[in-house]
């Protein structure tokens, strides 16, 4: 269950963007996941609490965006949406396509207890988990 290891990376990431201080006050983890990404929502959500279970963060809720998996042609410029990253560009023919979304696993925001929402906090070791 590699579940697991996302969410402790998660909140490894979001300590390292906030104060000791703060992290009583997480009410909230804001993340964005593509369809694509390989995880499991339900056990990404069930990981995540056990992680916090215990700790100053145990009262934080894991907020999931799901992303729609999207790939754009190469050769025509279409965008698409898409099930299979090697699909092809049903605009076009084209097999030259990249995806754009769908695949990405992102700490979006981290709410706080006061109500002030931190900015995006991106780590790229985190994207690279996925």
């Amino acid at each position: 269950m590699h579940e697991l290891a996302l969410a402790q990376e998660i909140v490894a990431m979001v300590a390292r963007h906030i104060l000791p201080a703060q992290a009583s006050r997480v009410r909230a983890v804001h993340v964005r996941i593509g369809e694509l990404a390989g995880v499991v929502p339900e056990s990404l959500e069930f990981c995540f609490s056990a992680v916090v279970a215990g700790t100053a963060w145990e009262s934080a809720d894991l907020v999931m965006t799901r992303v729609p998996a999207e790939a754009c042609c190469l050769d025509c410029a279409a965008t698409f949406p898409t099930q299979a990253p090697g699909a092809g560009c049903p605009a076009c023919g084209s097999s030259f396509v990249r995806m754009t979304h769908g695949q990405e696993l992102q700490v979006d925001a981290v709410e706080l207890a006061d109500d002030d929402v931190a900015p995006s906090v991106r780590d790229t070791a985190l994207e690279a988990v996925v």
